[in-house]
């Protein structure tokens, strides 16, 4: 399935989740966590770097949308990796400035930050430590700058966990549709990567995770922008499986829904 490559996507991904309150949620991502507000459209806010012009998280205002915070739904977490532990110290930084909680840090093979958004999204915030070894919260919070305010051109999105009722229907979607590659592998989590992104599969029982994207707050989209060539053989690929999607008349935008409802977009790069 070498059509299907996203090696040059890679590092071109957005994550679209649907939100009550998109103002509280942009000062959130923006003032604490440090992505750029690259624009507005309408109910859409566009998050980014200051450095480039990707767009690596859209807040989605859906206001009638059922909300179920705090109860198990597509989204399990997703990670963030910053360029280093000094940049993370930042994160960590703003955090303690504003009095936010943090859900778990960690100082393993490398560090991490875990912490829920205002409105109940679980997000990692990850960092190799190569050059600098931190043991400690301590240790972490002393690295940082208390300048930085915006994260680096170097971030990228490198994992999103994914919660579904139907493993091997989503595993043939990823392996089958997509070209993901089946990594890790036991009874209740499945893992894939294509490049730099890396899926997890969690097997759950709640309700919610099956309701349609539309009609509850959180995860809705998950973006790739790609070359015409992968494109067209995403297209022809999915056309000779029988698998259902749309294309636009200029052939600029593919979307796919996988098995757990969420919707997969497929759009061309722009080389201007």
């Amino acid at each position: 399935m070498s059509v299907l490559t996203l090696a040059d996507a890679a590092k071109q991904m957005t994550i679209a989740i649907r939100v009550k309150d998109r103002d509280k949620m942009i000062v959130f991502y923006k003032d604490t966590i440090g992505f750029a507000l690259k624009k507005e459209e309408n109910t859409l806010a566009i998050m980014g770097v200051k450095e480039n012009e990707r767009q690596y998280l859209w807040l989605e205002e859906s206001p009638r949308a059922a909300e179920h915070f705090g109860e198990v739904k597509k989204l399990k977490q997703y990670t963030i990796a910053v360029s280093n532990v000094e940049e993370l110290s930042d994160v960590y930084y703003r955090l303690k400035q504003a009095s936010y909680p943090v859900v778990q840090t960690s100082y393993d093979d490398k560090a991490y930050i875990l912490v829920d958004d205002p409105e109940g999204n679980r997000l990692e915030i990850i960092a190799d430590m190569n050059e600098k070894q931190v043991e400690n919260d301590e240790q972490l919070l002393a690295l940082s700058t208390k300048k930085a305010t915006k994260l680096s051109q170097a971030t990228v999105l490198q994992q999103i966990q994914l919660n579904v009722t139907a493993p091997e229907k989503e595993i043939d979607f990823l392996q089958n549709n997509l070209g993901f590659y089946l990594g890790n592998n036991n009874s209740t989590t499945h893992s894939f990567k294509k490049s730099d992104l890396e899926i997890v599969l969690h097997k759950s029982d709640s309700q919610l995770v099956d309701i349609e994207s539309a009609e509850v707050l959180g995860l809705e989209i998950i973006r790739f922008v790609v070359t015409s060539d992968v494109l067209e053989g995403i297209q022809k690929h999915l056309a000779k499986i029988g698998k259902g999607f749309y294309i636009d008349k200029k052939r600029t935008i593919l979307t796919v829904y996988d098995p757990a409802g969420i919707e997969w977009w497929f759009v061309l790069k722009n080389d201007k």
